[in-house]
C-alpha cells in the first residue's frame, strides 16, 4: 500500500513536471509568434497595428523579457518610422524606469543616445552613451556606446575629452583593431581641430610602434604611416618582441617557472571558475586566461596565488596594460577579501586607475571611496601626487589625480578646486583656472589661497581690476582679522554672487545677509540724501538674492516671507518688483517674472540691474532679438556710457556670438 502511495506521488509529480514545461514552451512560443506577427505588421506599413500586438504583449506578459523587447520595439517604431519621437523617448524612458539593470534596458539607453545624437542633442547623447559604458560594461553594446560617446563630444566641439575618450577605447582594446581606429581618431582631432601637428606626429607614431606588429591592425598602420609621410615625420619601426617592460617581465617569469616546474605532471595552480569574475569587473578579459601565460604557479611559504595574481596585476598597470592590470587586480583583491587578509589600499587605487583609463569612471570612483575608508592617508597621498605632477609639468595627469578624489572629501575640496585652477593657469587657459579659484572660493569663502589667487587671476590675466580690487581686499581683511578690519558690502557680495553661482546657497544666503547689514549700517551714516538711496538699493539687491539663496535651499517660505517684508518696507521701490520677478523665476512663472522686470525697469529706466538680468533671461529662453533691443534701448535712454557701459559689454558679446551661429549666406 505504501509503495502503491509512492509511486502514485510520483507520477502525480512527473506529470506536473510535464504541464509546467508544456505551459512553458507554450508561453514562449506564443511570445516567439507575437513578435514574428508583429513584426510582419511593421514591414508591411500597418506600423499602428504591430504596436498594437506589441502592447498585447506588454499587458500580457508585464515584468518579462518578452514585454521589454516589446517596448524596445515600439520605440523604434514610434522614432524611426511613425514620426512620434515624443512617444518612443517616453517607451525607452519608461523601460528604464521600471528595470534598470536588464539587458533591455542597456539597449534603451544606447537607442536613446542614438537618438539625441541624431538630433544634435549632444549632452543628453553624452548621458546615455555613458550610462550604457558604465553601468553595462559586461555587454559587447558598450563597446560601440563608447565609441558614440567620442563622436558626440566631438561633434559637440569638445575635442579635448574626445581625445581622452579615445585613449580610453584604446586602453580598453590595447591588442585589438579597435585600438589602432582609436588612435587614428585621436591624431586627427589634434591635427585638425586642436592644430596641434606636434602631438598628431606623437600619436601616429605611437601607433606605429605600439601596433605595427599586431594582426588586424594593418589598415590603420599604413594610414598613420601614409599621415607621417605627407607630414615630413619619421615613420618609426615596430616595437620588436620583449620590448616592453611587461613582456620582458614575462620572459623571466617563464624561465623561473621553467626552473621551478615540478617534476612528475602535478599541476599546483588552483582550478577556478572566474565567469562571474569577468561580468563583475567589467574589464570583459579572464583573469585565470593572463595568468594561464605564466604557467603553473606554485603555492608555496613564499606567498599565495593572489599574491602573485597581484604581484603580475602591479607589472601590467606599469607597462600601462591598464585592462589586463584591472582585471587581476579585481580578482586578486576579492581573493584577498575572501581569505579574510589585509588588502594594501593601493591596490584599489591602482585597480580605479585602471578604470579611469578605460573610461569606466563611475567603478573608479566606488573602488577609490572603499579604498579612502581603509586608510584615510590615501587622500593626502593622492593629493601630493597630483601636485608632483604640477611642478614636473605633467599638466593633463595632475588634472586627472586630481578630479579623481574631487567630491570624496568635503574638507578636501577647496585644496582639490585651488589646486586644479593653479594647474589651469600654468596652461595659460585662464577662464578654466578663474572658475576653479571661485569654487574653491564658493566651497570655503574664508580660503586665503584661492581668494589670492582669484584676485591674481583677475588683475594680472583678465585685467579686471575692479573685481580684483574687491578679493584683494578680502585677502587683507583675512589677514588682519587680528584687528577687526570689516569686510565691505561689494566684498560680501561678491562671495554671495560666487557661492550662489556654484551651488552652495545656505553660504549664500548669509554672505548676502551680511551685505545688506552692512548696507544698513552705512546708511545710519550717511550724509547726503543721495548716499542714503544707494545704501537703501544696495540693501534691497542683498535681501533679494538672500531670499533666492534660501528658496535655492528649499526654504521657499522664507524666501517669501523675505521678499514680502521688503514690500511692506519699500512699498514703492523698483527693486521689489525686481525681487518678486526673481521668485517668479525660481518658480517657475516665467511670464510673471517678464511683467515684474519690465515693471522694474519703467519705474526706473536709469538702473542697469534689471536690464542686465532680463535680458540674460531672455537668452537662457531662446529670445536673442528680444535681449538685443532691449539693451539697445537701455543705452539709448541712457547715453552717457558710464550708465551704460556694462550692458554696452554684454550687448557687444552676444551681438558677436549670434553672428558667429547664424547661417552664413552662401556665395
Amino acid at each position: 500500500m505504501e509503495t502503491r502511495s509512492v509511486d502514485y506521488l510520483a507520477t502525480c509529480v512527473k506529470t506536473l513536471v510535464v504541464i509546467v514545461v508544456i505551459a512553458i514552451t507554450q508561453y514562449a512560443c506564443l511570445s516567439t509568434n507575437s513578435h514574428r506577427l508583429a513584426d510582419q505588421r511593421a514591414q508591411g506599413g500597418d506600423y499602428q497595428g504591430a504596436v498594437d500586438i506589441y502592447q498585447t504583449v506588454i499587458d500580457t506578459k508585464p515584468e518579462t523579457a518578452a514585454a521589454r523587447r516589446a517596448q524596445l520595439a515600439i520605440g523604434k517604431l514610434y522614432i524611426d518610422r511613425m514620426n512620434r519621437p515624443e512617444a518612443g523617448v517616453r517607451i525607452y524612458q519608461d523601460l528604464i524606469n521600471i528595470t534598470p539593470d536588464s539587458e533591455e534596458t542597456a539597449e534603451a539607453h544606447y537607442r536613446l543616445g542614438v537618438y539625441y545624437f541624431k538630433v544634435a542633442d549632444y549632452e543628453l547623447a553624452q548621458k546615455s552613451f555613458d550610462t550604457v559604458v558604465n553601468q553595462f560594461s559586461y555587454l559587447e553594446n558598450s563597446h560601440n556606446a563608447q565609441l558614440m560617446l567620442a563622436k558626440s563630444h566631438e561633434n559637440a566641439g569638445n575635442f579635448e575629452k574626445a581625445i581622452e575618450i579615445y585613449d580610453n577605447v584604446a586602453n580598453r582594446h590595447p591588442d585589438g583593431k579597435r585600438a589602432g581606429q582609436a588612435f587614428i581618431n585621436k591624431a586627427r582631432l589634434q591635427r585638425k581641430f586642436l592644430g596641434d601637428e606636434k602631438e598628431a606626429k606623437r600619436t601616429y607614431q605611437s601607433l606605429v610602434k605600439r601596433y605595427g606588429r599586431i594582426e588586424g591592425t594593418e589598415e590603420t598602420i599604413e594610414e598613420a604611416k601614409r599621415e607621417l609621410r605627407l607630414m615630413g615625420a619619421t615613420i618609426p619601426e615596430p616595437d620588436p618582441p620583449l620590448a616592453s617592460k611587461y613582456e620582458r617581465f614575462l620572459d623571466k617569469q617563464q624561465v623561473r617557472r621553467e626552473r621551478d616546474r615540478p617534476r612528475g605532471g602535478v599541476e599546483l595552480n588552483p582550478a577556478m571558475d572566474d565567469t562571474r569574475s569577468v561580468t563583475d569587473s567589467g574589464f570583459g578579459v579572464s583573469p585565470q586566461e593572463i595568468m594561464k601565460a605564466f604557467g603553473p604557479i606554485r603555492m608555496d611559504g613564499q606567498g599565495t596565488y593572489y599574491d602573485a595574481m597581484l604581484m603580475i596585476a602591479n607589472a601590467m598597470f606599469q607597462s600601462e596594460d591598464y585592462r589586463n592590470a584591472g582585471a587581476l587586480f579585481h580578482q586578486g583583491i576579492e581573493l584577498t577579501e575572501q581569505h579574510e587578509v589585509m588588502v594594501d589600499p593601493y591596490h584599489y587605487v591602482r585597480l580605479s586607475v585602471c578604470y579611469r583609463k578605460l573610461g569606466l569612471h563611475q567603478r573608479a570612483r566606488k573602488v577609490l571611496e572603499k579604498a579612502i575608508k581603509k586608510d584615510k592617508k590615501i587622500l593626502d597621498s593622492i593629493i601630493t601626487s597630483g601636485a608632483t605632477q604640477y611642478v614636473n609639468g605633467e599638466y593633463a595627469k595632475a588634472i586627472e589625480t586630481y578630479n579623481s578624489v574631487l567630491g570624496l572629501s568635503f574638507s578636501k575640496a577647496p585644496e582639490l578646486y585651488w589646486k586644479l585652477g593653479l594647474v589651469y593657469q600654468r596652461m595659460g587657459e585662464i577662464e578654466e583656472a578663474r572658475e576653479y579659484f571661485e569654487r574653491a572660493v564658493a566651497a570655503d569663502t574664508d580660503y586665503i589661497d584661492a581668494l589670492q589667487s582669484l584676485a591674481e587671476v583677475l588683475y594680472y590675466q583678465l585685467k579686471d581690476t575692479e573685481r580684483a580690487k574687491i578679493f584683494q581686499d578680502l585677502v587683507d581683511a583675512q589677514n588682519n582679522k587680528a584687528f577687526s578690519v570689516e569686510t565691505s558690502y561689494a566684498g560680501e557680495k561678491a562671495l554671495g554672487d560666487i557661492c550662489y553661482r556654484y551651488g552652495n546657497y545656505a553660504r549664500a544666503k548669509s554672505k548676502y545677509e551680511a551685505a545688506a547689514r552692512i548696507a544698513q549700517r552705512e546708511k545710519k551714516r550717511a550724509t547726503s540724501e543721495f548716499k542714503e538711496r544707494l545704501l537703501n538699493n544696495q540693501r534691497i539687491y542683498a535681501t533679494v538674492h538672500a531670499a533666492m539663496s534660501a528658496y535655492k535651499s528649499g526654504m521657499e517660505a522664507n524666501a517669501q516671507t523675505m521678499i514680502d517684508a521688503l514690500t511692506t518696507e519699500y512699498p514703492e521701490h523698483s527693486l521689489i518688483l525686481y525681487g518678486h520677478g526673481q521668485l517668479a523665476m525660481l518658480k517657475g512663472e516665467v511670464n510673471i517674472g517678464f511683467a515684474a522686470f519690465r515693471s522694474s525697469i519703467e519705474k526706473d529706466p536709469y538702473s542697469d540691474v534689471v536690464p542686465l538680468v532680463l535680458g540674460q533671461y531672455y537668452l537662457s529662453q531662446g529670445f536673442g532679438d528680444e535681449a538685443v533691443a532691449l539693451w539697445e534701448e537701455f543705452i539709448k535712454v541712457n547715453p552717457n556710457p558710464s550708465r551704460h557701459y556694462r550692458v554696452q559689454q554684454r550687448l557687444k558679446v552676444i551681438k558677436t556670438q549670434m553672428k558667429v551661429d547664424s547661417p552664413q549666406p552662401t556665395p
